[in-house]
């Protein structure tokens, strides 16, 4: 009985000792990146700090931080490191973590930083400006106004059902409303139809309902899309939660990391934007 319990005990032992292992095993590399400010006025100082990052088992490797403005990155193993970097021309950047593990595995993250002349960002359509203000009806017999979501990211998505391209794009832009709604993501379908019924008709039909539709008479020259400059479509133009501009480019080209950087900003306080 004694010799049982013996064995018993080891046993327990070795499956501890195995499950200990094991959890350390599994922990995985993760790189978090945290900027304050993310956006200000020029010159912007911005403190980046990485300790929340781990490089897993064994918690030993090195990182690489790439500011974006080309100069020269910071490269260590010391997560507690504060980095503080000014950045003396206007502009958004993405500043990058890599990790890289000892045992070869490695883990990325982006933070965007958006730098801009003293008083408000000027107004407009291209990455920096605070984006043009408007009010529209949608199709579903409301009415909607951009600054009135400020908190909020919104992806304004130029599209219509005759374009080709745009019936390409548009399972993208709805699989990322699917993936990020929840977490304040808004998409604002700007309709480049001839008629209303055409662009709800091919919303319902893929199955595209959570999007926020808008139509005004103009078709490929309404009013909005000629307020942004937009000579082509399917075109994106992304404004984070304090109201400025952070893409305006083709929505094949939009990716989920980049989306996951604005919606992990916290909203500008009043009047700082």
């Amino acid at each position: 009985m004694k010799r049982d319990l013996v064995s018993l005990g080891m046993s327990c032992v070795i499956v501890g000792s195995f499950l200990l292992t094991g959890c350390s095993y599994l922990r995985g590399i993760e790189a978090v990146l945290e900027a304050s400010p993310q956006q200000g006025a020029v010159p912007l100082r911005v403190e980046f700090r990485i300790h929340r990052s781990t490089y897993g088992r064994g918690e030993a490797g090195t990182f690489n931080l790439d500011f974006g403005d080309g100069t020269s990155a910071v490269q260590s193993d010391d997560l507690r490191l504060l980095m503080p970097h000014v950045y003396d021309r206007t502009g958004t950047y993405q500043a990058r973590l890599t990790l890289m593990a000892e045992d070869g595995r490695t883990d990325e993250v982006a933070a965007a930083i958006v730098v801009f002349n003293e008083g408000l960002p000027e107004e407009g359509s291209a990455v920096g400006n605070r984006a043009y203000d408007f009010t529209a009806p949608t199709t579903d017999g409301g009415e909607i106004t951009l600054s009135e979501l400020r908190g909020q990211v919104v992806l304004i998505e130029f599209w219509g059902s005759w374009c080709k391209p745009c019936k390409g794009s548009m399972p993208h832009i709805n699989a990322l409303w699917e993936a990020y709604h929840d977490q304040g993501l808004v998409v604002l379908a700007i309709s480049t139809d001839t008629r209303a019924e055409e662009a709800v008709a091919y919303l319902a039909a893929n199955g595209f309902t959570g999007l926020t539709c808008i139509w005004e008479p103009g078709g490929k020259s309404t009013r909005i899309k000629v307020m942004y400059e937009v000579d082509w479509i399917p075109r994106s133009v992304v404004v984070d939660r304090g109201g400025t501009v952070r893409y305006n480019g083709h929505p094949m080209e939009l990716e989920a990391g980049f989306l996951e950087v604005l919606l992990a900003e916290p909203t500008p306080t009043e009047g700082a934007l």
